[in-house]
């Protein structure tokens, strides 16, 4: 299973909190593969060094389980009618983000913005699920 992670996600995995150690667990076994995007990756890396500089030597650890993914070219709405209108609500720097997990093909984005993403995390009909770390945890059991 590829699960795309957003920058919030980084940023909070590398502050540390017990929803994200099975995460990590679940990738360095072999159950998920994760994946961000090198736009994700330095706004994480950028928010660490700025807001909590002691976690931002974590955040390299972290990516060693993190494959990075290209970014998406140009800022076209996705063809799925449902997916273009909720793209079209979501502010210009988060399109990037939803654009770059669908390129990616990934079948999970993890997100902690619920104000901008969180009416993708109720569309039952996308080509991927919207879920918050903990609903990721608690709603996905990765086989293994």
């Amino acid at each position: 299973m590829r699960v795309f992670l957003d920058a919030n996600v980084l940023f909070s995995a590398a502050l540390g909190g017990e929803v994200f150690r099975p995460i990590w667990l679940l990738a360095e076994r072999g159950r998920l593969e994760l994946c961000t995007s090198p736009r994700c990756w330095l706004e994480a890396e950028f928010n660490l060094e700025r807001k909590r500089p002691q976690a931002a030597p974590r955040l390299p650890l972290l990516m060693q389980r993190v494959h990075l993914v290209a970014e998406p070219e140009g800022t076209d709405p996705p063809s799925n009618e449902p997916l273009k209108t909720l793209f079209n609500s979501l502010p210009d720097k988060d399109r990037p983000v939803l654009q770059a997990a669908l390129q990616a093909q990934a079948q999970i984005l993890l997100t902690g913005d619920l104000r901008h993403f969180g009416p993708l995390m109720q569309q039952e009909d996308l080509p991927l699920r919207v879920l918050s770390p903990g609903d990721f945890i608690r709603q996905v059991r990765p086989s293994s």
